[in-house]
């Protein structure tokens, strides 16, 4: 059984200077602005960055390659979907990606929960058939990154002959982050997951997610790590922060204007995000978790905030730790100048929060 180390702060790599809340014409993609932000976690004291994916984003491998280049110890959690290239192509790139950047490597597999965005790929197989596919595929992965000699697979999504990779990870392994709440991805990921994500909720939420993973990893005697997100909105104090909250929140509404938002149709995704939302507005014991964005787009923006003063939210962010926390993926609105804040300031002092008061199992 696994021995979860210290706590993670991990950011996200955003590709243009806006985000949600603002109106303009930034470009679709700023190559200088990816490798400015991924200094600026660096030099914020971040562990680690997201680089995300979707149907229609930039690719998440090679971004990861610039966001290497441009730091020298911030590690990586490479967004990545089973499917569209084959296990071993992935296992080599990421291999090679890891030797670039001195081994700090990890792998974040996303296997989707929208059919409809995997379409826009070609991808037609239904969300089960997905999970069972990215099950073998983390099982070819780690095969590929440990083995010795050429080997042969036969599986339901995957017949290979004599695969091998001449360049493997520094330590013979890559981390694997793993996200899904439905059955099939609870099963497969107590499995296989080294660090389980979660999306943000309340802290009943979130420990009660928790406590089911580890309840189903203890049959395979493991003990993932988990990942929560949560979008921070922090002020000098309390009260600066809630209206810098509210400011954010017509920010994000005349965005939806501009572009034409209000009107669409909600999808089941969306659906879900908002009716987690209420639930966590309804248990009410999370005083500076607010869901405003959430609810003001149906769900759309999958967002969650604290709000509060660095000290407010430090002490927040301790109850998700001993609720189950490891690894907190907490970024801002104001890209360059939240980061700074949020790593320095609140990060800081969640470090020292958890290391006076770990949680039982724990090691410095």
């Amino acid at each position: 059984m696994n021995t979860i180390g210290p706590i993670e702060i991990v950011g996200l790599i955003a590709t243009t200077r806006g985000s949600e809340a603002s109106v303009g014409n930034e470009p679709r993609y700023d190559p200088g602005f990816v490798a400015e932000l991924a200094r600026a976690y660096e030099a914020a004291g971040y562990d680690r960055v997201l680089v995300g994916q979707n149907a229609r984003s930039s690719d998440s491998l090679v971004n990861a390659t610039w966001v290497a280049a441009a730091t020298q110890r911030l590690k990586l959690m490479v967004a990545h979907r089973p499917g569209f290239i084959a296990p071993t192509m992935a296992g080599r790139a990421l291999a090679t990606l890891d030797q670039l950047s001195g081994g700090r490597a990890g792998v974040h597999i996303i296997t989707a929960f929208s059919d409809l965005e995997t379409r826009n790929d070609g991808d037609w197989l239904t969300k089960d058939q997905r999970y069972e596919r990215s099950q073998e595929y983390i099982r070819i992965l780690r095969r590929m990154w440990a083995a010795d000699a050429p080997f042969d697979h036969t599986g339901p999504y995957y017949r290979i002959e004599q695969a091998f990779t001449e360049v493997q990870p520094v330590r013979r392994d890559i981390p694997v982050f793993w996200a899904g709440t439905s059955p099939l991805a609870l099963k497969y990921g107590a499995e296989l997951a080294d660090v389980y994500a979660l999306g943000p909720g309340s802290v009943a939420q979130t420990a009660a997610q928790v406590a089911t993973i580890e309840a189903e990893a203890r049959r395979h005697d493991r003990r993932p790590r988990f990942s929560m997100s949560m979008r921070l909105v922090v002020g000098d104090t309390d009260a600066a922060a809630w209206d810098r909250a509210t400011d954010l929140l017509r920010g994000v509404e005349a965005r939806q204007a501009a572009q034409g938002l209000l009107g669409r149709e909600l999808g089941a995704a969306a659906l879900d995000v908002a009716q987690k939302a209420a639930q966590a507005d309804a248990a009410g014991d999370d005083p500076c978790l607010w869901t405003g964005l959430t609810a003001a787009t149906q769900g759309r923006i999958q967002v969650m905030c604290l709000v509060g003063s660095p000290d407010t939210l430090a002490a927040a962010l301790l109850r998700y730790y001993h609720a189950g926390i490891d690894n907190f993926l907490i970024t801002g609105f104001d890209w360059l100048p939240d980061t700074a804040r949020i790593g320095t300031e609140v990060g800081a002092r969640l470090r020292a929060l958890t290391a006076a008061a770990p949680r039982p199992g724990t090691i410095a």
